[in-house]
């Protein structure tokens, strides 16, 4: 039997083999280790850096013997809240320490005030979510690799420019449904805008990739294109309810690797527009 002991940021979940605690920086190459055993993107220190100096998120790790074998993160923006980078390793599969670290995670949002969390869940994984409360939402991510590399020389259009991290932050949220500026503002100088005439954002986030919301596929191609310049090798991962980011990836040589589910722990995200996000920040993110 697992327990919880404490509450808030020092709380301690204890087993007779386990302990769950809070992460620290001293911890972030063994959370690396684990990450990238589970085959997680997010094992980049310089991530788990970020992940861990930000003012709303919080890491959790699970230890057994002394050593990390598990790995759960947060992040929360106002009502709502995401569950993410969940890994467990291997040899302590099976004995409900990924269902405590998940639980311990949830507990953090639910008492920062977070009602609504929100998940990505891979098939394996949503019977231990369905556990803890989660319900399917019925959307699909896919997940899209570059197949090839492709000359972009002809593709930019002169339409992305600099921006503010204000004209992000209004993009997203209309969206999302979520206020992400407090996620969004460390990387203000690193926003980028369609335009003329054109409503959409890409944050050119340092370790690769992204977040792109854009209103319509006129905006949003000229970001992906500039992301793929900038960030070679970078995946897109966004709702197969968006039928043009589909076929803006098809079009610029990506190929549907894999989906997870959206799930969620409370009640829905008004505002929330599958069909304006064409990247995410990342799949434990949103």
């Amino acid at each position: 039997m697992i327990g919880l002991h404490g509450a808030g940021e020092s709380a301690i979940v204890s087993s007779e083999r386990f302990v769950i605690r809070p992460a620290a920086a001293d911890d972030i190459k063994e959370m690396s280790g684990v990450l990238e055993r589970a085959g997680l993107s997010s094992s980049r220190p310089q991530i788990l850096e970020f992940s861990l100096a930000s003012s709303v998120t919080q890491m959790f790790v699970g230890c057994r013997d002394g050593r990390v074998a598990a790995v759960a993160g947060c992040v929360r923006f106002g009502r709502t809240g995401w569950l993410g980078n969940v890994a467990v390793d291997d040899d302590v599969r099976g004995q409900g320490l990924g269902r405590a670290i998940s639980q311990a995670a949830v507990d953090h949002l639910h008492q920062a005030g977070v009602e609504t969390v929100l998940l990505t869940a891979t098939k394996p994984g949503r019977p231990i979510y369905e556990r803890l409360g989660f319900t399917d939402e019925g959307i699909s991510y896919g997940i899209w690799e570059q197949r090839r590399p492709l000359i972009l020389g002809g593709d930019r259009s002169g339409t992305v420019r600099p921006g503010q991290v204000d004209e992000a932050v209004r993009h997203d949220a209309g969206a999302t449904g979520e206020d992400r500026r407090s996620y969004l503002a460390p990387f203000a100088d690193r926003t980028w805008v369609a335009g003329p005439g054109l409503a959409g954002y890409w944050v050119a986030l340092p370790w690769g990739g992204g977040p792109i919301i854009a209103a319509n596929a006129a905006s949003a191609r000229p970001l992906i294109v500039e992301m793929m310049r900038t960030s070679p090798g970078s995946r897109l991962a966004f709702p197969e309810l968006n039928a043009h980011g589909a076929a803006i990836a098809v079009s610029l040589g990506f190929h549907l690797g894999r989906r997870v589910r959206r799930m969620r722990l409370g009640p829905p995200v008004p505002g929330y527009r599958p069909g304006a996000i064409y990247n995410v920040f990342s799949l434990a993110t949103g």
